[in-house]
């Protein structure tokens, strides 16, 4: 999918939820190897980065929405994510419960779902890119937990 038209979608999305004023469920992880932290910048999001994860589909749980979406969109088979705690946001016309899991993995290899995930890449945590403020908020509460 092309950037325009992520984008495009995206405020397509935000005017609905300025219409409905909807409430969303969500589930994030800050994954760990070695050190390092997997962060992925977003088609419809290109200039930050932020933690794997996504929506939370009706009949699941956080957790399993968490492993589904980590598979589809990096790749990567979580094994008992520990749920850190939930982050209550409100932006964008919706409220958004969003549940933080902490994982470790064994391996670097990612393998990248284009449609939503334009990079992902491993990061030192004294060396971090530009990250939206919910995912600072994501980060920072596995890191006190």
């Amino acid at each position: 999918m092309s950037t325009w038209l992520a984008v495009f979608i995206r405020n397509l999305h935000i005017a609905y939820w300025f219409i409905t004023r909807p409430t969303t469920r969500g589930a994030k992880a800050v994954i760990f190897n070695d050190g390092k932290i997997l962060l992925v910048r977003l088609t419809y999001y290109p200039n930050s980065w932020t933690l794997p994860g996504g929506t939370v589909d009706k009949g699941e749980t956080p957790r399993e929405a968490l492993i589904r979406e980590c598979k589809e969109e990096v790749g990567i088979v979580l094994e008992g994510p520990e749920h850190i705690g939930n982050l209550y946001i409100e932006q964008q016309y919706k409220k958004d419960t969003v549940s933080v899991f902490k994982a470790v993995v064994n391996s670097f290899a990612v393998v990248v779902d284009r449609r939503e995930v334009a990079e992902a890449q491993w990061y030192d945590l004294g060396a971090l890119p530009p990250m939206g403020k919910n995912g600072k908020a994501m980060l920072n509460l596995v890191l006190s937990s």
